[in-house]
């Protein structure tokens, strides 16, 4: 992977999305459940040989630590953030045990690669705090012809049918952000060197006590959460305990695993050589 030289620099991010990853990145991992499935899925669509890949937006590394380690030996993955101490996390957690992940602090529409320098760009559940037409255009520049790009998230629909958006109040009127499946078809459509090759549902069936759902609600394990304000948020917490069917709870959560293949070089757009300083925003999820 070729990093390409110049200074990155963007405008202010959302003050409040991009304080909470630093406030929460500490615990984060212990709120949040990794799903190796869909991980698991985009190690079968590569191709059997060693590869250099982009994980964007990738918080802890979680993510990008299962992946590495299905990729072949002598496979290099860069995992990128906006957020110093989710990075900071990453660094403590690898402690020798993810050789081949390299931290690196970007934003999801500038990204600091050689042009075709990739064979694959991942998103996890990150995509929506993206400019969705830029982080593509991005994508599809740093991807090399035959790469391929995984967006793995939730759409509107998926989220109201989770256990917050059936009985967290607000919930999903506050989380405007998701993308349905139509309108990421539609961006990767409008994307030059992008083509969308396949997309698959993810189901994981889950199951809490009422007190784990509480601390995390109360550790904003979503950034959803940090758009509540601090009395609101309370409140709601109280009634999402109050509607609950009892002190323990199952569901099946639902994600979307959209897969784009690199047809051509897209040389130009935000982060090409002798590209001047964009707009940016904050890359994560």
């Amino acid at each position: 992977m070729m990093v390409a030289s110049g200074p990155q620099r963007g405008e202010v991010p959302d003050v409040a999305v991009g304080d909470h990853f630093e406030r929460v990145a500490a615990v984060y991992e212990a709120l949040r459940t990794t799903d190796e499935a869909p991980v698991r899925r985009i190690r079968q669509l590569l191709p059997d040989r060693p590869v250099t890949g982009l994980d964007i937006g990738c918080g802890t590394g979680r993510n990008s630590r299962l992946l590495r380690a299905l990729l072949p030996d002598g496979s290099l993955l860069a995992a990128a953030d906006v957020s110093p101490a989710m990075l900071a996390q990453l660094k403590a957690a690898n402690r020798g045990h993810a050789r081949g992940v390299v931290p690196l602090s970007s934003t999801a529409e500038q990204l600091p690669l050689r042009t075709a320098s990739l064979d694959l760009v991942t998103a996890f559940n990150c995509v929506h705090h993206f400019d969705l037409g830029r982080f593509l255009t991005a994508a599809a520049r740093v991807l090399a012809p035959g790469g391929q790009l995984f967006i793995y998230t939730r759409t509107p629909q998926q989220n109201a049918r989770t256990i917050w958006g059936r009985y967290f109040p607000g919930f999903t009127e506050h989380e405007q952000r998701l993308h349905s499946e139509a309108a990421l078809r539609d961006a990767v459509k409008r994307t030059g060197g992008l083509t969308v090759a396949a997309t698959q549902t993810f189901q994981h069936p889950r199951s809490s006590t009422a007190e784990r759902l509480r601390a995390q609600a109360e550790g904003r394990h979503y950034s959803t959460f940090s758009l509540y304000p601090p009395a609101e948020l309370r409140a709601a917490i109280a009634t999402f305990l109050a509607r609950l069917p009892g002190p323990e709870v199952s569901w099946v959560d639902e994600h979307l695993l959209v897969v784009a293949g690199a047809s051509h070089r897209s040389l130009g757009g935000p982060g090409g050589q002798g590209s001047g300083p964009p707009a940016q925003r904050r890359a994560r999820r």
